[in-house]
């Protein structure tokens, strides 16, 4: 007699590393899916810093298809818009949110802007029954086979997975390796020569809940935020000093806190006042915008995913959205070819999805340029550019060409990530 074949697909045991963004979205849709899932995060617990994000595009189909749009909006940040000031602090330019534009387009400022560690509670809350949590961990190598990875961990014990994914961000240990393994010393991190400082502070006075944004000279930059009625944020971001910033970012926070202090002291505006309020944060972060460009997103059993292997920069604004996009594209992959051809799923997740990561990070020039004026010449030919957009209520037009709000890629339809979550592509 011919015995019945068994209908239950095979269970993947996935070890993902990095408790982030894309690392929780890629284990909701796995274990979703029916596969065991561990993330490890060498943070003691989920991190609770991180300041305001946004998704856009195509990342809100992916938390909309993930059923959790509805969540998001509960944390959402409600922010009218963006404005440039002049020294004085009188208004240059307003450009306000575009809401519910029927294509889809967004402005400098998302209709979704939510803190980062609120996203990340999202996308925990909604993973966290069947997927397992260990902190305080880390991989220090793994052992990258044909038919597994073997994984030794921070604290010397060791582990057999079916599949490793780095979700370790833009410093992620797992990319490194995996280069490393294929005999590639050089890591595939572009530096786009703008350093940033970010921390939050105490709601500073008569500022508006908006993005505040001030062009000062010698290529600096200086942003407020305010997210709620007691808190702010405040995003200094200067171009140049290389040299000296790269050192900087190699010692302690107090030195860090110190060459920022340096650079920024005169820089006009609130300049002073918010270089007081950097002295006294305590969840002040700095770094430069690189851009992850790996050449290699997977070998055998090691897959990347969101900033561990294509970081855009938040130049774009864009990357919590690659992240989520990323995680469902991946999943999606791997539940079309199932778990017995994950060679043929991971290339078709980088063929589906690497040419819209470069898109992504072809950042037009006047991201990069434009903001960071050397001299007064420049900043008041910009200061006008913005004003005159404005006045001639171009602001919708203007945004949308700079945030290429016409781009045509969408999230591929997968039918079996739509009979796990309940939601239609």
């Amino acid at each position: 007699m011919k015995m019945k074949a068994d209908a239950t697909p095979k269970s993947l045991n996935v070890l993902i590393s990095g408790a982030g963004i894309a690392g929780p979205a890629t284990a909701f849709w796995l274990s979703r899916l029916g596969h065991k899932c561990t993330i490890i995060e060498r943070f003691p617990s989920i991190r609770e810093n991180g300041l305001q994000i946004d998704v856009r595009k195509e990342g809100v189909e992916a938390m909309r298809r993930m059923g959790l749009l509805g969540e998001v909006k509960k944390y959402v940040v409600d922010e009218p818009g963006t404005e440039f000031v002049d020294a004085k602090g009188k208004r240059v330019a307003l450009f306000p949110k575009i809401e519910e534009d029927k294509d889809g387009k967004q402005g400098f400022t998302s209709e979704y802007e939510i803190m980062r560690h609120d996203l990340v509670k999202v996308l925990v809350e909604a993973s966290k029954e069947n997927v397992t949590y260990r902190f305080d961990i880390s991989v220090s190598e793994f052992d990258n086979k044909e038919d597994c990875v073997v994984v030794t961990f921070s604290d010397g014990s060791v582990e057999t997975f079916d599949l490793l994914i780095g979700a370790d961000g833009q410093g992620s240990r797992i990319r490194k390796m995996l280069l490393k393994s294929q005999g590639i010393e050089k890591d595939h991190t572009v530096n786009m020569g703008i350093y940033m400082a970010f921390f939050r502070t105490p709601r500073i006075p008569e500022t508006e809940k908006m993005t505040t944004m001030y062009i000062g000279t010698r290529q600096r930059m200086l942003m407020t935020r305010v997210h709620s009625e007691t808190e702010g944020q405040v995003y200094l971001g200067v171009k140049g000093h290389i040299d000296e910033l790269d050192d900087a970012l190699a010692k302690n926070v107090d030195t860090q806190k110190q060459v920022f202090g340096k650079l920024f002291k005169d820089a006009g505006w609130r300049a002073e006042e918010l270089v007081d309020a950097m002295d006294k944060s305590t969840d002040f972060y700095a770094s430069p915008t690189n851009m992850i460009r790996s050449d290699l997103w997977f070998k055998n059993r090691v897959v990347l995913v969101g900033d561990a292997g294509y970081s855009p920069t938040a130049l774009t604004g864009m990357g919590t959205s690659v992240a989520l996009i990323g995680a469902t594209i991946l999943a999606g992959e791997i539940s079309k070819h199932g778990v017995d051809n994950l060679q043929a799923a991971f290339e078709a997740y980088e063929n589906a999805f690497r040419p819209y990561v470069e898109t992504v990070q072809d950042i037009p020039s006047i991201i990069v340029r434009g903001p960071y004026c050397e001299g007064s010449a420049k900043r008041r030919f910009v200061n006008l550019l913005l004003s005159t957009t404005t006045k001639l209520k171009l602001h919708k037009v203007f945004q949308t060409l700079i945030l290429r709000a016409n781009d045509p890629f969408r999230i591929p339809t997968y039918p079996e990530l739509e009979k796990v979550s309940g939601v239609k592509a």
